[in-house]
């Protein structure tokens, strides 16, 4: 019989959606750096895209804080439950996931407002 780990695709499933997260914002991080010269011309931009790449910055940093803790407990994530390292993970997956959203709003936004 396979040793079966209970919730383990649930796992899976989360460490799976936390590396597209943090895969997306450095591409989005990158897409920035790239058109940067095009970008700062937009009007209201100089702040607004600094706030963006934090955003995104963040939810990467988030995202592999989370993907530790889900990794390193991995077998045990139950028993973890009330602890520091359980309010960690929520945390900072809550933030991955606000911040990333935050970020993609701020910069369809930004060329929202410029291209209307």
């Amino acid at each position: 019989m396979e040793h079966v780990i209970p919730g383990f695709e649930k796992r899976k499933v989360t460490i799976d959606l936390l590396k597209h997260l943090a895969t997306l914002s450095l591409g989005a991080i990158a897409l920035i750096g790239s058109f940067l010269q095009s970008l700062t011309k937009l009007t209201g931009a100089s702040d607004f895209l600094g706030l963006i790449v934090l955003a995104y910055f963040l939810c990467i940093l988030s995202s592999i804080i989370s993907t530790l803790i889900i990794l390193g407990n991995i077998e045990n994530l139950i028993k973890i439950h009330g602890s520091i390292q359980h309010n960690i993970l929520r945390v900072s997956y809550l933030l991955a996931i606000l911040s990333f959203l935050g970020g993609s709003a701020g910069l369809s936004y930004l060329i929202y407002t410029n291209v209307t």
